[in-house]
């Protein structure tokens, strides 16, 4: 009989537009589902910006998605008892929460704490929540919040699970020394574009560029960031293409009084959430691809983003350091957006020959770090670590 996993996340299948998180579950899910068996309790509805509930799903029971179970509550149906109730149904050795902050792991923790459920092993992975730049959003509820998890041990003797090296030091920033804590990069699906040709990508012409941006048009994500840069291009054909849902709806309004006030050389695709698949076709059909972000733990979308041969302008604000040195882009101090502005007209100027260079070396990268068989070795060590205590508690008849 296979061990089970039971999740608590905000977001899943079928949903596509709350960004990264859930694409990492569904690739830990597809990479593990021969060895593990994996539940999964999670909303009825999409993302922030789109609350409809799922018409393909029955809403308040469990649904076979590919190789989990999933159960979609709806919104006033998740309490602590709920997750208590759900724990005891799947009967777990371990449980899996892909956020430090979310509602559905909050009430599981809420249960874990009031023993309410027996205790197993807990794997929590923030998933950049606690950098500097995540913390900075709402900073005063977030302190508050982990002030009052310190004191009522709201995350006792979880294993915590870092992407990089990086985020191990900023976990232990916030929840001190002496916690255990497992570095495993997030999982990407097994191959990305797998029929790629370089033919799929558009000519470049001196004098003209292509930009992509796709996530969710947050706040963290800083798109008018890249917006006010571009109120400096006056030179030159740009064509931008915003892929990606509005959540915060001040902010994007924000972005399109930017975009109202650019140059008449720089039109502006407005292209709204689309299936993954979908939009990596868009993606495949610019030059650039660009993320100025204030803060990104692993950036799933830069992956994507040279699996499509698009060299990266993204911002010092991720653990992606190799860019420059590795010939896959440019990765500028967001403090210097004069650099900014200057890279984006190189890359205007840029002719068919050097994108093409650039586009090759990026999509060969993707290719070979999907490929590392490190990354599921991480992974794997992470969850047996789990299973392992749970293991030993059992045979200690705990």
């Amino acid at each position: 009989m296979k061990k089970r996993f039971l999740i608590f996340c905000d977001y899943y299948l079928p949903g596509f537009k709350s960004g990264g998180g859930v694409w990492t579950l569904v690739n830990l899910v597809d990479r593990f589902a021969e060895q593990y068996d994996f539940y999964i309790v999670t909303r009825n509805y999409d993302s922030k910006g789109d609350t409809q509930p799922y018409t393909t799903v029955t809403t308040d029971k469990w649904n076979e998605v590919e190789n989990a179970r999933v159960f979609y509550f709806s919104p006033r149906s998740m309490s602590v008892g709920k997750a208590a109730e759900l724990f005891h149904e799947v009967g777990p050795d371990a449980v899996f929460l892909n956020s430090a902050f979310s509602m559905p792991g909050m009430k599981f923790l809420t249960a874990r704490r009031k023993r309410m459920v027996p205790d197993v092993p807990v794997i929590v992975a923030p998933c950049g929540e606690f950098s500097a730049g995540a913390l900075s959003l709402k900073p005063l509820k977030k302190k508050l919040f982990l002030t009052y998890a310190d004191l009522v041990g709201h995350y006792a003797g979880v294993i915590w699970k870092a992407s990089f090296d990086s985020e191990k030091d900023e976990i232990r920033a916030i929840v001190g020394e002496g916690v255990d804590i497992m570095v495993a990069p997030d999982l990407v699906p097994r191959s990305i574009l797998p029929d790629y040709s370089q033919s799929l990508k558009p000519k470049k012409e001196a004098g003209a560029a292509k930009f992509v941006f796709i996530s969710r048009i947050v706040p963290k994500k800083n798109l008018g960031y890249f917006l006010e840069c571009l109120l400096e291009i006056e030179e030159g054909t740009v064509e931008f293409d915003i892929i990606g849902p509005p959540e915060d709806a001040e902010y994007w309004q924000y972005c399109q009084d930017l975009i109202a006030r650019l140059p008449s050389n720089i039109s502006v695709t407005i292209s709204g959430g689309y299936p993954w698949k979908e939009a990596l076709l868009r993606v495949c059909d610019n030059h650039f691809f660009v993320l100025p972000t204030l803060n990104e733990n692993f950036g799933y979308v830069f992956i994507e983003g040279l699996s499509a041969g698009c060299p990266l302008l993204i911002s010092d604000q991720n653990v992606w350091t190799d860019v420059d040195e590795k010939g896959l882009g440019w990765r500028i101090p967001l403090d210097q957006p004069e650099k900014y502005v200057d890279q984006i007209k190189r890359c205007i100027a840029m002719d068919n020959d050097e994108f093409s260079e650039i586009s090759r070396r990026a999509r060969q990268y993707a290719v070979e770090w999907i490929a590392r068989p490190e990354i599921n070795e991480a992974t794997a060590r992470v969850l047996s670590r789990a299973l392992y205590i749970s293991a030993r508690s059992v045979s200690d008849g705990q």
